[in-house]
């Protein structure tokens, strides 16, 4: 569990630079160079913006889903912009805020360590006598009745 606003901010950058390892984008080796992208990136729009902006879009994105799925998402979105207008929006400091600038993000070991190749194969779960003709099926989309 994250005890500070330091550890959040640090676990942050960190994965966000493993998701950017992964993608072969950039890497940011530092805190000084996290916040002036940060502070580069909200010249045009502020964070406010681009949270709200995010919010509007799987708004869109989830409401396509007519299903469990769909809905389940709307209710944890609807809660996302209740936590953003009551919540962020009026303690928003738009990066103005003093972090340890003397600390490495994410060594390049940890970044260089291959990991496993995983091939995703839907896992069958039969009816109540077990076999194939009848069941659940997990897919990429979720819990799927198959037929």
């Amino acid at each position: 569990m994250l005890q500070s606003r330091h550890e959040f901010v640090m676990f942050t950058f960190r994965a966000h630079n493993a998701v950017n390892k992964r993608l072969n984008k950039p890497l940011y080796s530092s805190v000084d160079e996290c916040v002036a992208t940060l502070r580069n990136n909200i010249r045009s729009r502020t964070a406010h913006e681009y949270r709200v902006s995010y919010i509007n879009h799987i708004t869109r994105h989830w409401k396509t889903f007519q299903d469990v799925s769909g809905i389940v998402a709307l209710k944890k979105i609807r809660e996302m912009k209740r936590i953003e207008d009551e919540y962020i929006g009026t303690r928003d400091t738009n990066f103005a805020i003093q972090i340890r600038s003397d600390i490495v993000i994410l060594p390049q070991s940890v970044l260089e360590q291959t990991t496993e190749t995983r091939v995703a194969r839907p896992m069958f779960f039969g009816g109540p006598t077990g076999g194939a003709a009848a069941g659940f099926q997990i897919t990429s989309r979720g819990l799927r009745l198959r037929r």
